[in-house]
Order: C-alpha cells, then sequence, then structure tokens
C-alpha cells in the first residue's frame, strides 16, 4: 500500500504534497480488500473530520464489509435503517439458502434495503459520488463497491416569489433544493416528452446541471448549443445560475441581458410551452430560460392572469415606462438647453423661473441627481431590510427638498428623476431596468452635445446595436421584427388566448399549435 500511494500522490514538493484530482483517479479502480479501499478514499479526501466510515460483517457469512461517507451531505437515518441494519441482522436467512459463495448481484438485490444502486470500480466515480452525498459499500472480497443513494434534501421550504410577485396566479417559487425545483415543474407538466438532462460544470465544485425541455416543441439545434456551450465552460465553480448564463451568453460585453432568469415555476411552465429551454443550477434558485428576445423581457405573470384588453394596456404603458426611463433626462436637457421653442410659451417661462436660481447648467443638474439616486438605490439594496426601504424613501425625500431649497437643483429637475426611477422600476426584467440606468448617461452626454438631434442619433445606434443581438441564434428584436402577425398577438399587446392558436415562430418547433381553433366554444 506503501508503494502504491508512494506512486499515486507523487514526491513532495517543497514540503507540500501533490493531491490529484479526479482526472487522475479515472483509471485507478477499488481492490477486494475493503479496509484498503475505505483509507485510500479517505487519504484521497485529506482525511476531513467529516468523512465518516462503519466496519461490520454481513450477517450469517463472517464477512467483512464497511461503509463511507460524509455526514454532511448523506442522510445518516437511512444508511442505518436501510443498509446496515438488513445486512447486520435480517440476512442470515438469505446467507443460509445461498448454495456456495454469493455474487454481489445477489448481495445487492437480496441483502439490503436501499433506495437507487449502482455498482462501482473507478475511483474518480466512487470519490464524485460520496462528494454529493451517497454512501459507498464495500464488501471483503470483492473489487466493485455498491454506491447508494443516501442524499440529504433539507433545505429551505418552498414559499412566495420575492423578485418577481403577482398579484394573481400561483405564488410557489423556486428554491435552492435541485430535487424540489424538478418536483414543480414534474407536477405541472406531465407529458412524458419532457426531457431532464443531466451535466456536471466546475473543475472543483462539480455543480449539478439540468437542461429541462419538452420534445417536439422546443429546437433540437438550440437545445444541442446550449449542451454544447455549458459542457464547454472551464471553471472552477459556479454558485449562482446568472453566473453561468454570462459564460454561454452570445455576447457577455452587452448590457442588455442576453438570456431570462426566473424563480417562478408558472413561468418556466409557459416558457417550455413555447420551445424555449430551462437550465436548472443545483444550489440556485433562479432558472435559467433561452433564448430570450425584448419583448418577453418585457411581459409579466400577471398579463396572462388578466382580460386580454387590460392586459394590453398594461404591457403598452410598460412600453411607455421604457422610453421615459431611457430619454426622459435627455430630452429634458435638450429641449432646455438647445431647443426651447419647441415647448409651449407658458411652460418654457416657467421652467426658466424655477431654474433662475440654479447655478449649474442643466447637464449638472441632471448627472448629480443621477448619481444620488444610484447611491440611494445601492444602500437600499445593501441595508438590512427592515432599515433599507425607510432609509431610500426618507433619504429621497430630504435630499430633494434639501437640494431645491439651498438652490443647487431645480424643482422639474427632481420631478424628472424620480419619474424616471419610477418608470425603471416598471419593467418586469431588473437586469432590463439596470440596462436603462446605463443608457440615461450617454443619451444625456449626446443631448448636451448636439440637442435633440443627438438624442436622434443615438437612437438610430441603440435600434441598431439591438438589431444585432443574438441570443442563441434568435434575433434579440424577433417578433417586432421580422413582422410575423401570429408573433405580434404576444409581443407589445396580448390579445384573447383564443386567437394565439400557434406557438412563436421565432423558435421552429414540430408541433406549433398549442390549442385547436374554436374547441371549447359555445
Amino acid at each position: 500500500m506503501a508503494d502504491f500511494l508512494s506512486r499515486l500522490f507523487g514526491k513532495k514538493n517543497k514540503g507540500k504534497e501533490h493531491v490529484p484530482d479526479l482526472e487522475h483517479l479515472s483509471n485507478l479502480t477499488l481492490s477486494k480488500d475493503a479496509i484498503y479501499n475505505i483509507k485510500l478514499i479517505k487519504l484521497l479526501m485529506n482525511n476531513s473530520f467529516d468523512i465518516k466510515s462503519r466496519d461490520f460483517q454481513v450477517c450469517g457469512l463472517a464477512l467483512p464489509a464497511c461503509v463511507v461517507y460524509i455526514e454532511n451531505l448523506a442522510e445518516e437515518s437511512i444508511i442505518r435503517d436501510h443498509i446496515l441494519k438488513p445486512l447486520m441482522f435480517e440476512s442470515l436467512p438469505v446467507a443460509n439458502t445461498g448454495k456456495g459463495s454469493l455474487s454481489l448481484q445477489k448481495i445487492k438485490d437480496t441483502m439490503f434495503a436501499g433506495g437507487s444502486i449502482k455498482e462501482v470500480r473507478f475511483l474518480d466515480e466512487t470519490v464524485q459520488s460520496i462528494m454529493s452525498g451517497d454512501t459507498l459499500l464495500c464488501i471483503q472480497g470483492y473489487d466493485t463497491g455498491l454506491m447508494i443513494n443516501t442524499r440529504e434534501h433539507e433545505g429551505r421550504s418552498i414559499g412566495e416569489s420575492n423578485i418577481e410577485p403577482s398579484v394573481k396566479g400561483p405564488q410557489e417559487a423556486f428554491v435552492e433544493t435541485l430535487k424540489k425545483n424538478l418536483g414543480l415543474i414534474r407536477k405541472r407538466i406531465r407529458d412524458p416528452n419532457l426531457c431532464l438532462e443531466l451535466c456536471k460544470v466546475g473543475e472543483r465544485s462539480k455543480t449539478d446541471i439540468v437542461i429541462v425541455s419538452i420534445k417536439g416543441i422546443s429546437d433540437e439545434d438550440i437545445k444541442k448549443e446550449v449542451i454544447k456551450r455549458i459542457t464547454s465552460v472551464e471553471i472552477d465553480g459556479i454558485i449562482e445560475a446568472e453566473q453561468l448564463g454570462q459564460l454561454i451568453s452570445d455576447n457577455p460585453n452587452s448590457i442588455f441581458p442576453l438570456f431570462q432568469t426566473t424563480e417562478r415555476p408558472d413561468k418556466l411552465f409557459s416558457t417550455l410551452m413555447e420551445g424555449r429551454i430551462g437550465v436548472f443550477l443545483d444550489g440556485s434558485p433562479m432558472v435559467l430560460i433561452v433564448p430570450v428576445t425584448l419583448p418577453i423581457l418585457m411581459q409579466s405573470a400577471d398579463d396572462y392572469f388578466e382580460n386580454w384588453i387590460v392586459a394590453s394596456v398594461i404591457r403598452i404603458t410598460r412600453y411607455i415606462a421604457l422610453f421615459i426611463s431611457i430619454l426622459s433626462p435627455s430630452l429634458y436637457i435638450s429641449v432646455t438647453s438647445f431647443n426651447p421653442g419647441m415647448l409651449p410659451t407658458h411652460l418654457a417661462l416657467s421652467i426658466a423661473s424655477t431654474r433662475s436660481g440654479v447655478p449649474f447648467p442643466a447637464i449638472i443638474e441632471a448627472m448629480l441627481m443621477e448619481v444620488i439616486l444610484e447611491i440611494l438605490q445601492e444602500a437600499g439594496i445593501r441595508l438590512p431590510r427592515v432599515v433599507g426601504q425607510t432609509v431610500s424613501i426618507v433619504g429621497g425625500l430630504v435630499i430633494g427638498q434639501a437640494a431645491v431649497q439651498a438652490g443647487i437643483v431645480s424643482p422639474i429637475m427632481v420631478i424628472i428623476i424620480a419619474v424616471t426611477a419610477i418608470c425603471s422600476y416598471a419593467l418586469p426584467s431588473y437586469s432590463l431596468g439596470l440596462a436603462t440606468r446605463i443608457l440615461r448617461f450617454p443619451f444625456m452626454i449626446a443631448a448636451v452635445t448636439f440637442g435633440s438631434y443627438g438624442v436622434s442619433m443615438g437612437l438610430l445606434f441603440l435600434l441598431a446595436y439591438l438589431s444585432s443581438l443574438k441570443s442563441f441564434g434568435v434575433r434579440y428584436l424577433s417578433s417586432l421584427s421580422p413582422y410575423r402577425v401570429s408573433d405580434w398577438k404576444d409581443t407589445v399587446i396580448r390579445t384573447g388566448w383564443r386567437t394565439m392558436i400557434k406557438r412563436p415562430e421565432l423558435i421552429q418547433h414540430d408541433d406549433s399549435v398549442r390549442e385547436t381553433a374554436g374547441k371549447g366554444r359555445k
């Protein structure tokens, strides 16, 4: 054993011992010595204190055996009641009826009541399974071990969504436990065509990733591209779904989100029915959805729980809020500094009177208020939840009132910045709202440099940039351009359910019909 370990670990280098990773263990197998196997596995895992083992004898055979597991990940009651107890106390009748030596298959099938069981031989898959919460059973005389699923799935209970609240509809939200999240989807989609594909990402974390799609509805080419990009990621570990999205997106430097995240099972359900792909990340309550377009980011779950006329008005209001959140400060600057003749005379005189005592030009006012607003928003997020909202509201009121009374900014500028901030909060996608907050600054610079002409040119550049973006091969402005009548039924407006017979054409479907025309009518 000493010679084997010296070859495995190599020579010491500057007082540090080189420990091989899982890739170097792929050709090493278990031996027939059960005790040796356990010692070797413990050594490979640095003899951490939470790695537990238990030596025992199989009842009726006087056959030495042992189990090894990580107590923080495995459910010890399962190990005690379904592995150790049957083997130590309830296997005598099976042993007495056996003829000759028992095979490992006979032991696996008749001597204990473990859950999911698989045979393992190589050290890499053995160590990986143990670190995932499984328990290894080694029996003396067998060079193959039995890996039993004993993973503990405790975690946060399913509750309401904090990031995507809705007035109506389901209130369940995903949690950090992958098994619970997959159960929430299985509960809603009882279709055998629901495909769940497992892969691992992270050289050290080995995080479980599950790609979810519906065969016949989702585009297989997009699905293969998603799997290809995920499996090609080389990183030590991934913590959150947004991090994975940035690593696999078409343009990671774009300030516009090229993927969508959600913690609502009903939202993921609707996107899967449209043919898109969901990506679950173990340990993250957010699910990654691809591909995504700008009109999709402007949709909310509440749109589908109201009458189509009401939902269409609300959605149009969001598009108006999108333009106001980007252009409001720049339009004010261009009109007051370059084109005051565009305003009615009384309004122009009113604005001029409010700015009579302000020592700064409009661009300095806007920049100053925008910076203060951003600081207040960050402070409200970082502070404890009990006081964060209070500080944001009180800070905004006090600072705005004090700035107006001191003559630093004009009252009209405070109103414009407040309306701009409120409009950015009206957007369903938080990431899209962050993009609009960044866009205000280049538009304000264009306004102070070229006036309304600069704002117009900025809009043209923005439109050209959005047209060039793609999300897994799908144009970012799809549904708006190219023009498709069927897709326009669920973009800027939302028509009635009876009219949305087909799925969106931006994704290729084998089954493009989601509702039979006229079905259910009286």
